[in-house]
């Protein structure tokens, strides 16, 4: 990082201690920080997770706040009970859309058992894991009973809002969307779907049968092996070996699963029990070095990729490829820059070791974010800042800053 680049990042480090603290909420007796003002309200999960991360070098206290917070409305019975949900409805109004005023009746990626070990490794605090445990070991459970019919150690999501990546190219097939279709057409898909979840109970077999949404994802399934992983630190950090080589083991399953059937010949999802390939092309294959789910053959490739210039651009790394037919960055998730994915890649670049790479990304990220500032997402080319303003996850960059300084 340049002298000049040092000086943009520490104004804004300052700015974004303000900009988190602005964000804050305390309701019912837990704090957690809005994603966006007056765009995001509620409380999403892996936000959540983020903003745990980024808060670790700035509020540790915050950080377990954030993650305590985001478990409270954990489904406590019925054929979902375990599940953390992806919203939490700390003021009501989910009722008209998921039946529930409070919650939503879906997931997103398990990211919370790694942002309590990373925040634990800066904050050490066991009674906070002690507290989160039994709630992150309920929640995987529930991937495992629920969300794996075929039982070959992959999970099925059964919505694209539960990959994060709400309206990727990835999922124009599965959504049996158009070639070529206005924004407001895939917005409209994926409200109508809730629908269809409620009717059919949730149940991924059953929407599978009747030719709904149910994909086996790369990027999911990666994250929560690395979650697996770090449950397994935690359950070693409470004296609990047993638990801890349980997760390990099973994290291998995952990270093997991933291996065999979404990295060969090359990175790709899978859709439907016919397991049809989805082969777009798309930023979230890279996110399988997050979750140690590639040989080493199979990550050099991935990094070759990432470096072509049509990811490798001004400012990486677009969620799609410039040179796809689908290639839309002032629309969302067709093209843009996001920081999570950013640090996803970023952290997987440094397990599988390619350091110098890894800090490249975490220097153009740095540029981008004190370019444009706190922004949802960004262009991959001019580095315009895109969506939602005075966004909580840009914090992210300080996890990525403080490791290279480390």
């Amino acid at each position: 990082m340049t002298n000049q680049s040092q000086d943009k990042f520490s104004e804004w480090k300052k700015a974004l201690v303000e900009l988190l603290a602005s964000n804050q909420v305390t309701v019912a007796g837990h704090r957690y920080t809005r994603p966006a003002p007056s765009t995001y309200e509620h409380q999403w999960l892996w936000d959540s997770c983020f903003h745990a991360i980024a808060y670790r070098w700035i509020d540790p206290e915050m950080a377990w706040s954030e993650l305590l917070s985001v478990t409270s409305h954990q489904v406590k019975e019925g054929a979902d009970a375990g599940m953390i949900p992806h919203m939490v409805y700390w003021g009501g109004g989910g009722q008209e859309l998921w039946l529930h005023a409070d919650r939503s009746t879906i997931t997103q990626p398990p990211l919370i058992g790694v942002a309590a070990w990373l925040v634990h490794t800066i904050a050490p605090d066991r009674s906070k894991l002690a507290v989160l445990y039994p709630l992150l070991t309920a929640f995987h459970n529930w991937f495992d009973r629920r969300r794996d019919p075929d039982r070959d150690h992959l999970v099925c999501l059964i919505h694209p809002w539960e990959a994060g990546s709400d309206s990727s190219p990835r999922w124009d097939r599965a959504m049996k969307l158009p070639e070529r279709f206005p924004p407001s057409a895939g917005t409209a898909a994926r409200k109508s779907l809730v629908g269809v979840l409620n009717k059919y109970g949730h149940d991924p077999l059953a929407l599978a049968e009747s030719g709904y949404f149910c994909v086996e994802t790369i990027d999911f399934n990666a994250i929560r092996a690395a979650d697996l992983e770090a449950l397994a630190n935690i359950a070693a950090e409470l004296g609990l070996p047993g638990d801890s080589s349980g997760w390990l083991e099973q994290a291998k399953e995952v990270q093997h699963a991933v291996q065999a059937k979404l990295m060969q010949p090359a990175p790709h999802d899978l859709e439907g029990l016919e397991e049809i390939p989805i082969t777009v092309d798309s930023a979230s294959h890279f996110i399988a070095l997050f979750g140690g789910c590639a040989t080493l053959e199979q990550a050099g490739k991935m990094v070759q990729r990432l470096q072509q210039p049509d990811y490798w651009t001004a400012y990486p790394v677009p969620t799609s490829p410039i040179s796809s037919p689908s290639f839309a960055p002032q629309e969302y998730w067709r093209g843009n820059t996001w920081i999570p994915y950013n640090w996803l890649i970023y952290n997987g670049l440094l397990r599988y070791g390619y350091p110098t790479l890894a800090s490249e990304l975490a220097a153009k990220t740095s540029d981008l974010v004190c370019r444009a500032g706190f922004r949802e997402y960004f262009h991959p080319i001019t580095g315009e800042g895109l969506g939602a303003g005075a966004q909580s996850w840009t914090g992210l960059l300080i996890d990525m800053i403080a490791q290279e300084f480390n």
